[in-house]
């Protein structure tokens, strides 16, 4: 008797979820993205790989943006820099703001000047989400990807 309880309990909660769930404004398009959601900002995420000639991972790399930076912001590690962890990996995200930049420029270098710097322009790819009010999609999230090989 008890068992079946829970089991009825059980389907009854999921039951109201699921309910809850159908409610006809989520799976509206025209609810996806309405820019008044500020915690929906739009960010640009940069992320690689850094090794060296022989495919060695490399840590402690500094990876920094430009072209999207303000003149005199502060440097913030992850937000505007990264430094590679020690599998070689670095990542940044960033508030994107109103711009939607078609390419950013990378600077790598390392501290110890064992390996020489590197710049590179990278292309900024864009997810996109549907805009009710101007019936559109338009640019959101923009993300770009790149790996390094430094030499001595």
């Amino acid at each position: 008797m008890r068992k079946n309880c829970l089991v009825i309990a059980s389907l009854i909660v999921l039951l109201s979820v699921c309910t809850g769930c159908a409610n006809k404004e989520i799976f509206d398009p025209g609810y996806w993205y309405d820019g008044s959601d500020t915690n929906g900002a739009p960010r640009l995420v940069i992320s690689g790989q850094i090794s060296n000639s022989d495919s060695v991972a490399l840590s402690g790399i500094y990876v920094s943006v430009f072209g999207v930076r303000q003149e005199k912001e502060t440097d913030i590690n992850t937000y505007n820099y990264a430094v590679s962890d020690s599998v070689g990996k670095y990542t940044m995200i960033r508030y994107r703001g109103r711009e939607v930049p078609a390419e950013v420029t990378l600077v790598v270098t390392d501290s110890t000047g064992i390996y020489q710097e590197q710049l590179r322009v990278c292309e900024v790819r864009y997810d996109s989400v549907y805009v009710a009010k101007e019936g559109r999609k338009i640019p959101f999230n923009g993300f770009v990807t790149a790996d390094f090989v430094l030499s001595q």
